[in-house]
């Protein structure tokens, strides 16, 4: 497959992992087809393990990290621990991959085209809200009370905080799921800081490689033209 076909596999295995987890809800069997969707992500890290060893090499404790964890929930999925221990397999995977992607957007290829940087930048930016819903949930469940829902007198559930953190990251306030503590605040007000400013600086970054690229190849236009 080619690199701009597994970019692919990795944006529509993110979409359906960052979006797709109110399947977890609908029993243990659909939750397991959800953690399948990683195989995705995963493909797209060997690969880049491929092609990049010396830049790729640290995602592979995260794998291992991730799939070990993915089992052990899968047989004890009643079980708090298992969900921890899971969800802290799952950030430490996406804060490596997220690495890995935002020095593909500082060092782009020289084979890389405008599709293959949105792509990096748009994965780039679902891991970040991602990371972020992972360290809420952990936050929640090391200190329960640390979020409330204004819309159920039920307990906060980390598909609710992973909701929570993209409806942050893109700033739209809502107001159901709210921090309480302390700690969930400055958490939240660090996500919504650093979404802003990665957006700025993506589009700035895919502005510069644009003019960089177009003045690079404005004089062969101009001794075609003469």
């Amino acid at each position: 497959m080619s690199q701009r076909g597994t970019l692919w596999v990795l944006f529509g295995c993110l979409v359906l992992l960052q979006f797709g987890y109110p399947v977890t809800a609908y029993g243990p069997w659909w939750t397991v087809g959800y953690l399948l969707l990683y195989s995705g992500v995963i493909f797209y890290g060997a690969r880049e393990i491929a092609i990049h060893p010396r830049a790729g090499w640290p995602i592979v404790p995260g794998v291992i990290l991730l799939v070990g964890a993915a089992v052990w929930f899968a047989l004890n999925q009643g079980e708090k621990m298992a969900t921890v221990i899971l969800l802290g397999a799952v950030g430490i995977f996406q804060l490596m991959l997220l690495v890995i992607l935002i020095r593909r957007l500082l060092q782009p290829s020289h084979h890389a085209h405008t599709i293959d940087m949105l792509l990096i930048a748009v994965s780039a930016y679902l891991l970040l809200g991602g990371v972020f819903g992972v360290i809420a949930s952990q936050l929640e469940f090391a200190a329960a009370g640390s979020y409330i829902d204004a819309t159920s007198a039920e307990p906060v559930t980390w598909q609710s905080l992973f909701y929570g953190s993209y409806v942050t990251i893109s700033t739209l306030g809502y107001g159901d799921i709210v921090p309480k503590s302390d700690w969930a605040r400055s958490l939240g007000s660090l996500e919504a800081v650093l979404g802003t400013l990665f957006v700025a600086v993506v589009i700035a970054r895919l502005v510069g490689l644009g003019g960089s690229r177009w003045r690079k190849d404005e004089p062969a236009v101009e001794t075609e033209s003469a």
